[in-house]
């Protein structure tokens, strides 16, 4: 019965592709089954050829910041501007570092790390310049931050608002054990006394690009992951980019769906042992 629901699901699909991404639906079928690799069918089906490409967006343009009312919203302090390490020296001496102090971080760091992770450097009209690269510029990547042990700030999970520069506050609590269990039980993450999550919504990107958004959308990612890593490097602290963790669990700590917000990224950070 799943079979025969799957074929007429398929098969329903492919009559409203062109024939030039019907053909490139069937390689990647193919290819799915001589590697038995399903992401082969994705690779193949989202590749661009003179006559075929899936280039008919199924979802509409939702606007380039999530909207919804915040009750408790934290001010965070103007971001540093310098910091004495010069890019090609942050991008050389970069690391995957594991091992956290216990000491807090300041609001200060946390504001210098938003920022150039995901922040508005100004505008082109109404059009937002973020500080990351964003395919047609449509800027799909959200910031969430789990705080336990910072200056100022009170244990809990927060969604940076790029338009303010300022942390909503989704929910108090403790979330880092949390955390490191949707992580498939990473243990430094535990040790860290804060930790990004790195999202996409993924409607801002397929509004224009369509099926081959989840190719630009971790473009996306990977350069506000590359921008953390680089910030943390110029201020000593340490950081790591966690991939592996249980997609749903963490879309349910967030309270977003997972098909409308993709989980990307965890990035815990921390001072330096």
């Amino acid at each position: 019965m799943f079979v025969d629901d799957v074929c007429r699901a398929v098969r329903s699909f492919m009559t409203r592709l062109s024939e030039g991404a019907r053909r490139l639906f069937l390689r990647g079928v193919a290819e799915m089954e001589k590697h038995e690799d399903v992401a082969a069918l994705y690779h193949y089906a989202t590749m661009i050829e003179k006559d075929a490409y899936m280039d008919s967006p199924t979802v509409s343009w939702p606007g380039f910041f999530k909207q919804y009312y915040c009750s408790n919203r934290v001010e965070l302090p103007e971001p540093l501007r310098h910091s004495g390490v010069d890019t090609l020296s942050a991008i050389r001496l970069r690391r995957s570092r594991r091992s956290y102090s216990p000491e807090p971080l300041s609001l200060l760091e946390i504001s210098t790390i938003l920022y150039h992770a995901v922040g508005i450097r100004g505008w082109d009209g109404d059009w937002p310049l973020r500080v990351y690269p964003s395919a047609g510029g449509l800027q799909p990547v959200e910031a969430y931050l789990v705080a336990e042990r910072i200056e100022g700030l009170e244990p809990g999970l927060y969604h940076y608002i790029p338009l303010t520069h300022s942390l909503c506050l989704l929910r108090s609590g403790s979330y880092m054990d949390i955390l490191s269990t949707i992580a498939l039980g990473q243990e430094h993450i535990v040790e860290a006394p804060a930790a990004l999550l790195i999202t996409a919504v993924y409607a801002r990107t397929a509004s224009k690009y369509a099926a081959r958004s989840y190719r630009y959308i971790h473009l996306d990612a990977g350069t506000v992951v590359q921008n953390v890593y680089l910030v943390a490097e110029a201020l000593k602290l340490a950081t790591v980019v966690v991939g592996a963790f249980y997609d749903e669990e963490l879309c349910r700590l967030l309270s977003v769906d997972c098909y409308i917000e993709i989980p990307i990224a965890i990035m815990p950070i921390g001072k330096r042992l």
